[in-house]
């Protein structure tokens, strides 16, 4: 069962292992797939990501993105995704209450490369321009509870447990991909299947 968006703990070759600031970024380099976050940019910082993403040809980007709960320089964040789509790395985006501005960066710069929205709770309708956009929205436990997680059901998705990999977000995920199957109306396998697919366009 593959992870989208997870926090180093245990070893797994199944996770996209995410960080949040350069002081984490040698916590992920031994996982199969490890990303370079920001989630308070600076100047510096950006230039910092640069030279590690190029010195790590494995490594994806993020997570990073905006968040209403502080303050984050938007043209910092579209210099991050302009920086990973021209090294042509998949990028996490974290977004809250800001989506209308992530969008209008994403149509500016058009990226040339996949990216997950993870954790989204928010409307199909917002979902699809993410997708139309090329991105892969990720759902979470707490995307499940949501008035439109139906609707978000129907949409490429991939799931995720946000979580530090320990043996907890194991079974939280083993529970997660159940629970998605169940509302799906297939079995765990298949969805299982339908999201290796899926994540090959990050992961290959």
């Amino acid at each position: 069962m593959f992870d989208a968006h997870c926090h180093p703990g245990l070893d797994s070759d199944l996770s996209i292992v995410c960080t949040a600031s350069p002081e984490e970024w040698d916590d992920v380099r031994h996982y199969r797939y490890h990303s370079f976050g920001l989630l308070h940019p600076a100047k510096e910082d950006v230039e910092r990501m640069e030279k590690t993403l190029k010195d790590d040809p494995d490594a994806f980007s993020g997570e990073f993105g905006l968040d209403s709960r502080w303050q984050t320089d938007s043209g910092l964040v579209k210099d991050l995704i302009v920086l990973s789509s021209q090294l042509k790395r998949p990028f996490t985006l974290h977004v809250v209450h800001r989506h209308d501005e992530m969008l209008r960066i994403l149509r500016q710069v058009r990226p040339q490369v996949s990216f997950i929205v993870h954790s989204f709770t928010q409307s199909a309708q917002l979902a699809r321009e993410y997708i139309r956009l090329g991105g892969l929205i990720s759902l979470s436990p707490l995307s499940l509870k949501t008035r439109d997680s139906a609707e978000l059901l129907k949409l490429p998705f991939l799931l995720e447990t946000d979580m530090k990999i320990s043996e907890q977000s194991l079974n939280t995920l083993a529970l997660l991909y159940r629970d998605a199957a169940h509302r799906c109306d297939i079995e765990t396998e298949q969805l299982e299947e339908m999201i290796d697919e899926r994540r090959a366009v990050l992961t290959t």
